[in-house]
């Protein structure tokens, strides 16, 4: 029998997050090695009911109502993804053995 070997483990995670009334959607994406879903985001990448990412990306020169909603949405992107760490944990598959 032919020896098997673990090469790269990858992680990812989805949560469906309802807050305020709204939905968000939180993905988690990790490995051990290097993977091409880890190009140009980072781990955790949290989205709005229309699927839009939230902005919390700051840049110079930006308006300041702008600036006001990065700011709103950096700490709304910060307790969701806390929010999930704490339940990172708590699926359980039903597997049939």
């Amino acid at each position: 029998m032919p020896k098997i070997k673990l090469i790269q483990s990858v992680l990812e995670r989805h949560f469906t997050v309802k807050h305020k009334g709204k939905f968000y959607y939180a993905c988690y994406l990790n490995s051990d090695k290097p993977v091409l879903g880890l190009i140009n985001r980072d781990t955790w990448e949290v989205y709005d009911e229309e699927g839009e990412e939230l902005n919390i990306y700051i840049f110079k020169d930006i308006p300041k109502k702008e600036l006001r909603q990065i700011t709103k949405n950096g700490k709304l992107y910060s307790n969701l993804i806390s929010f999930c760490i704490r339940h990172f944990d708590d699926y359980e598959p039903k597997i049939d053995r």
